[in-house]
């Protein structure tokens, strides 16, 4: 009598051997036009696949994807295997599904050093060192990517040299090693220097001023946000503009460099008006009336809080009111400036 496994592990080799013998016997079974009819059914549905992934229809794709794969191992067609696997792997990480793409990858990874193809390596390493970080396995996550990033540098690819720098530098911002990730965004600057390429130039300025202001350098955070600005200003959303445009004037004023990071505000004041932000906008007026007074620009810095007060008013936030109003009113008695304060000062003690 045959004895059954009772052991997880024994059971498994065991149904991978009964698969593995099954496809073997259909292979060896098919005739020669079977054979090329099987071939061409899994490159439809690989392409049936593909168009699915184009109009979001995940589940559809994936399912195209599966059988493209089962057609592709059953004709011993290990490259097209290996493609498709790296196609499922990257589909089950767009979905978040990041155990699933650790699945795929590692099976794509063992076919591609299989038939020793440096692209397919690559591909796989890549979603695999993407994957293991939002799984927090930040040491597997490392090592993927630096094996994925040397692959890069071998194939003379600058474009996937780039997107391995960027992923292994955020790696390194996840673990909380900024200073290693700047140095790994700069290479990638250097590199997308030399392409014809806003979208990554502009994609690695923001990354390298948002590392910048996190480790608290204002200089360089300065640097590269306002170059960002400067290169793409009218393309990027306005929301983005505003958030870059407040971490400029963070920098700036860190700095005592006020003349700039009154430019800054007032472009900033700009934006928050057509986003009708009123919070936003009394904020920065806020910031602009002390830069004001730091510089010694009195008239402004009470024309700031005045128009603060105003927005204030347009809110109808009693508590922020009360503080817009005694700011105006601090400044105006420092200035003597008594009939600018006395127009709000009965209706606001009225209405707060």
């Amino acid at each position: 009598m045959q004895q059954t496994p009772n052991n997880v592990v024994e059971r498994l080799l065991l149904e991978k051997t009964v698969v593995a013998s099954r496809d073997e016997l259909i292979r060896q079974s098919l005739t020669a036009e079977q054979h090329k009819c099987l071939s061409a059914e899994a490159r439809q549905w690989l392409k049936q696949g593909a168009a699915q992934q184009r109009q979001g229809n995940m589940m559809a794709a994936f399912a195209d994807f599966q059988k493209a794969l089962q057609a592709f191992q059953t004709l011993a067609q290990v490259r097209s295997e290996a493609k498709v696997l790296s196609v499922m792997a990257h589909l089950c990480y767009s979905l978040a599904d990041y155990l699933w793409a650790v699945d795929y990858a590692r099976q794509g990874l063992e076919l591609a050093r299989r038939l020793s193809d440096k692209t397919l390596l690559h591909q796989a390493l890549s979603c695999l060192g993407n994957s293991y970080r939002h799984l927090g396995d930040l040491e597997k996550a490392q090592n993927c990517m630096s094996q994925s990033l040397s692959l890069a540098q071998e194939m003379g690819d600058v474009e996937a040299e780039m997107r391995s720098l960027g992923n292994l530098a955020l790696i390194h911002r996840v673990s909380g090693e900024s200073e290693k990730a700047v140095v790994l965004y700069e290479r990638s600057l250097e590199l997308a220097e030399t392409q014809d390429d806003t979208a990554t130039l502009e994609h690695i300025l923001r990354n390298l001023g948002n590392a910048y202001h996190a480790l608290g350098n204002s200089q360089k955070t300065i640097v590269y946000y306002d170059r960002l600005l400067r290169l793409c200003r009218d393309r990027m959303e306005i929301a983005v503009v505003n958030k870059i445009l407040r971490n400029l004037h963070s920098a700036c004023y860190a700095i005592g460099d006020y003349s700039r990071a009154v430019v800054y505000l007032q472009e900033r004041l700009q934006l928050v008006r057509r986003l009708q932000d009123l919070r936003g906008e009394a904020q920065t007026l806020e910031s602009l009336a002390i830069n004001y007074d730091i510089l010694g620009e009195v008239s402004k810095a009470l024309q700031a809080r005045e128009d603060r007060l105003k927005a204030t008013m347009k809110l109808q936030d009693p508590q922020l009111q009360r503080q817009a109003l005694s700011s105006l009113k601090v400044a105006c008695i420092a200035q003597g400036d008594f009939e600018r304060v006395k127009r709000y000062l009965d209706y606001l003690t009225e209405s707060i």
